[in-house]
Formats: structure tokens, sequence, C-alpha cells
């Protein structure tokens, strides 16, 4: 697997959840109950929630490429 892999799958599984609570809340629009309105919130709303966190911290625990980069360059010229 290459080094990415995980990276690739994190921002899967987080597209994933985001889509499923947009789905979730365009059901919701066609449903005329008044519980429609409870699930578009609680279900749909903590999905969409969940993959967007899900995208931040796989953001964020991203591992940094090792090697010559443009940042480093720069260190060793100034």
């Amino acid at each position: 697997m290459h080094p990415g892999g995980s990276m690739d799958r994190r921002l899967r599984i987080s597209g994933i959840l985001v889509i499923a609570g947009l789905l979730v809340e365009a059901l919701c629009l066609v449903w005329s109950k008044p519980i429609a309105f409870v699930v578009l919130v609680c279900i749909g709303g903590a999905l969409v929630g969940v993959g967007v966190l899900f995208f931040l911290c796989s953001l964020i625990s991203a591992p940094h490429p090792t090697g010559s980069s443009g940042a480093a360059a720069g260190k060793q010229s100034g």
C-alpha cells in the first residue's frame, strides 16, 4: 500500500459520512411527519457534523512528508 493510503481511506470515510447525512436530510424534506424535523436535526446533522470533524482530524493527524521540501530548503539557505 502506498504511504497516502490511510489518508485516502480517512477522507473517503469522512465523505461517506457527510453524504449519508445529506441523504438523510434530503429524505426528511419529502417526509411530512413531525418527527422528520427531529430526524433531520439529530441524525442528519450528527452524520454531517461527525463527517466534518473526522475530515478535520484526518487533516491534522496527517504525517508530514520526509525528504527535501520547500520549507526545509528555506531553512538551509536562510
